[in-house]
């Protein structure tokens, strides 16, 4: 359930506005490049979306500029000044065995929102490849009822291959079988081509460990495929200050 953040405009909606949505994945990849995306266009926090299915966490705000006063939840919306971008951020995973309900969750979230489109971001374990896809760009896109004809020239621009090959449900099915330690991100797939939601999905193929360098990358390829900042907004993307704690500096002399 959407509840809006004290004090936000009730003018803001995001009917008609574009979804992205980071997958709990792998490195936690897509919340890195989301992170870099919010705190870099300081978008603002219009809500938060309570949920039974996720693990509750709470800390400190997330982003530099918001107030001390604001608390981090499982899950927070933001959205861009001109409401065209609407993203979530999820600071925790699902429950055991709640995959599926959560996965419902988000899609009837998408419904009653009135979104135009969505992106999904993750990640997959680069372990689990199949041969064809250790060679090329190790950032692979998915899209299904998307009305954007434009798209396909620019992943061929990027150098952005496929998941599969071929079109229809036989090439959904490749795909999704592809994806693999991406949480939420198969059965929220399914749901959203079931629901005929123009849908455009990136996968990012890593292994776990320092997954900085992967998140700009997939923040790079989503920017420069879909748009989200204006060429010119962005010098260079401004990760939040605690990303100091992603990796230790030093190694701690008390463990020796």
């Amino acid at each position: 359930m959407f509840a809006p953040a004290s004090g936000t405009s009730t003018e803001i909606t995001t009917r008609g506005s574009t979804l992205i949505l980071p997958a709990v994945s792998i490195g936690n990849v897509p919340q890195l490049a989301v992170d870099l995306l919010i705190n870099t266009l300081r978008m603002q926090r219009i809500g938060v979306f309570d949920s039974a299915s996720l693990t509750p966490v709470s800390g400190p705000a997330g982003y530099d500029h918001l107030g001390p006063e604001i608390r981090s939840h499982p899950l927070e919306v933001y959205q861009t000044s001109s409401g065209e971008w609407t993203t979530l951020q999820q600071r925790s995973p699902p429950l055991p065995k709640h995959h599926r309900l959560f996965a419902r969750e988000i899609m009837e979230y998408i419904k009653d929102g009135g979104f135009a489109r969505v992106v999904v971001l993750a990640s997959s374990d680069a372990a689990l490849r199949t041969d064809a896809l250790i060679d090329g760009s190790q950032i692979r896109t998915l899209a299904f009822n998307w009305d954007d004809d434009s798209l396909a020239n620019r992943m061929q621009a990027l150098s952005l291959s496929k998941l599969a090959t071929g079109e229809g449900q036989s090439a959904l099915a490749a795909s999704l079988n592809q994806i693999h330690a991406a949480g939420v991100t198969r059965p929220l797939l399914k749901l959203c081509e079931q629901a005929g939601v123009p849908t455009f999905a990136m996968v990012s193929l890593v292994n776990e460990g320092d997954n900085v360098p992967d998140a700009i990358m997939l923040a790079n390829a989503a920017n420069a495929a879909l748009g989200v900042a204006a060429a010119g907004d962005i010098a260079h993307w401004l990760p939040p200050r605690n990303w100091e704690w992603l990796m230790p500096t030093s190694v701690p002399s008390e463990l020796f």
